[in-house]
């Protein structure tokens, strides 16, 4: 369904890469960022007409200043990368992220670890390369981009609300409690999860409730 649904659009389009956004709401996954960027559209917010924003939404190399429209800024949510992993393999997309992720299919090994969050702790691997699509994304770009840690988006809604353009009047989006808390795993899944992402937790969690690169 949604290959057809890109197809169709690039057909009626043009190339599906093509920024004519002004805004775009980019993530590593497990972030909110689906619900985040739905919300933001009712809101009037400028986000890609592209069918599930594909391939902006998880987008891992940003474009260059040049290639963007003027005024074109990126929202960035994110949330610690330990739960962000067990939303994802609770809803069993590991090899669909993966493709989001990198745009391919992975190779036959990495296949195998992503079937399933027991084989991607036993492999011990960043196969989604969460270190790597944050790094780039700090870097700064001659753009604005606003980290905001998700959890917190009531506390600073009215800092993201200006940032992207929305009406004063638009409100936060309703939180929801989140089914996945990597903490409550057995003690020798929480030990190998932190083992992967813990450094980058650390990293995010010093950029406080947001950033702006």
């Amino acid at each position: 369904m949604v290959a057809k649904a890109i197809d169709d659009y690039v057909a009626e389009h043009g190339p599906i890469d093509r920024i004519a956004h002004t805004v775009q709401v980019t993530s590593f996954g497990g972030s909110g960022s689906t619900a985040l960027s739905e919300h933001l559209v009712a809101a009037g917010a400028d986000l890609p007409k592209t069918p599930g924003e594909f391939p902006f939404k998880h987008q891992r190399f940003p474009p260059d200043a040049a290639d963007v429209p003027a005024g074109f800024r990126v929202l960035y949510p994110f949330a610690d990368p330990r739960n962000a992993m067990l939303s994802i393999f609770r809803r069993s997309y590991g090899l669909g992220h993966y493709r989001g992720l990198h745009l391919r299919s992975p190779a036959p090994d990495a296949a195998a670890r992503l079937a399933s969050l027991e084989a991607f702790l036993d492999g011990g691997v960043d196969d989604f390369g969460l270190v790597d699509h944050v790094d780039r994304w700090l870097e700064p770009r001659g753009y604005a981009v606003m980290f905001v840690r998700f959890e917190s988006l009531p506390k600073v809604w009215p800092t993201v609300r200006d940032f992207v353009g929305i009406p004063l009047s638009a409100s936060c989006l309703e939180m929801r409690a989140r089914t996945s808390a990597w903490e409550s795993l057995p003690r020798g899944q929480r030990r190998r999860l932190n083992q992967i992402y813990g450094r980058l937790a650390e990293r995010l969690d010093a950029l406080g409730d947001v950033h702006l690169t």
